[in-house]
């Protein structure tokens, strides 16, 4: 982040970067760092978006149109949860949603992500992690993932991903 004058900063929704609370606290870290000399470019690769509804809705990275402008090849997978983790029941009755992937082929690493139902603003930020520290395919097909969780889903929908 570069002050918008000098002596003077700009954080939040006057950025128009992304009108959440939490990037304008990420903001504001990298604001004080600034003033405090510390050099720390901002990085808004993996910013979480999240509609606290029931179910929960939650995306981070680029969506498929984006990754398309760009010239990427992307491969995306698409996972039903009640499908994929072993325990759904553990979590009530009817639980339902879907973890979305997409990855650039090429490279082997996330581009984006999506996620709907119980939690999903939690669960989407092991691919926030992911994306933002272009962490290889290869690499996220090899963490161990917690039972029984959502995350589980990962797992499942990483082994679709044809990179």
């Amino acid at each position: 982040m570069t002050p918008a004058a000098p002596g003077l900063w700009a954080i939040g929704d006057v950025t128009g970067v992304a009108l959440f609370t939490y990037v304008a606290k990420y903001q504001a870290r990298i604001a004080a760092d600034d003033i405090l000399g510390r050099r720390h470019p901002a990085n808004y690769a993996a910013v979480p978006r999240v509609v606290f509804s029931d179910p929960e809705v939650g995306a981070t990275g680029l969506t498929h149109a984006q990754a398309r402008e760009r010239g990427v090849d992307v491969v995306t997978a698409t996972v039903d949860l009640y499908e994929a983790i072993a325990r759904p029941v553990t979590y009530g009755k009817g639980i339902g949603g879907r973890l979305g992937l997409l990855a650039d082929r090429k490279q082997g690493i996330l581009l984006g992500a999506w996620a709907v139902g119980p939690g999903a603003g939690e669960w989407i930020h092991l691919a926030v992690l992911a994306i933002r520290a272009a962490t290889p395919i290869s690499v996220l097909r090899d963490v161990i993932e917690q039972f029984p969780t959502f995350s589980e889903a990962y797992l499942s929908g990483l082994e679709m991903l044809a990179v």
